[in-house]
């Protein structure tokens, strides 16, 4: 009798765990991984930049005295200023040789800095920040 009390707990152990073991596969936590490789639920987001995933509250100054939220990086060597405006893609900004103004391929975005204050032109706004 305990032999099949036994078996039947252990055949009933074994139905239960295959059950769950398919229906959470595709919903593991950290599996959304963007085509860059970073987490988005983590918070990451790819920065072309740093050429790698960062927080932008981590990585960036916070510019937040407008009408949206929007975040700046620099690259490593400043040649490159990239935008993180809340409500559109990021812009990637390339410095003008020789002065503290960076700006993108196309469109009117712009970063500069004069007098110690950082200015960032994205959507029609001017944000500014003064510098540490």
């Amino acid at each position: 009798m305990k032999h099949k009390n036994y078996l039947l707990g252990f055949v009933l152990a074994a139905i239960v765990c295959c059950s769950c073991a398919h229906s959470s596969i595709g919903n593991l936590v950290g599996s959304d991984r963007d085509e860059h490789g970073c987490i988005g639920s983590a918070g990451y987001t790819w920065s072309y930049a740093l050429h790698s995933c960062v927080r932008l509250w981590e990585a960036g100054a916070r510019f937040d005295a407008g009408p949206e939220q929007v975040f700046l990086i620099y690259s490593a060597d400043s040649t490159f200023a990239e935008i993180f405006p809340s409500s559109s893609k990021s812009v990637l900004c390339k410095r003008v040789k020789g002065t503290n103004v960076w700006k993108p391929r196309k469109g009117h975005e712009e970063v500069s800095i004069q007098n110690g204050v950082t200015c960032v032109k994205v959507n029609n706004y001017n944000y500014t920040r003064a510098n540490d």
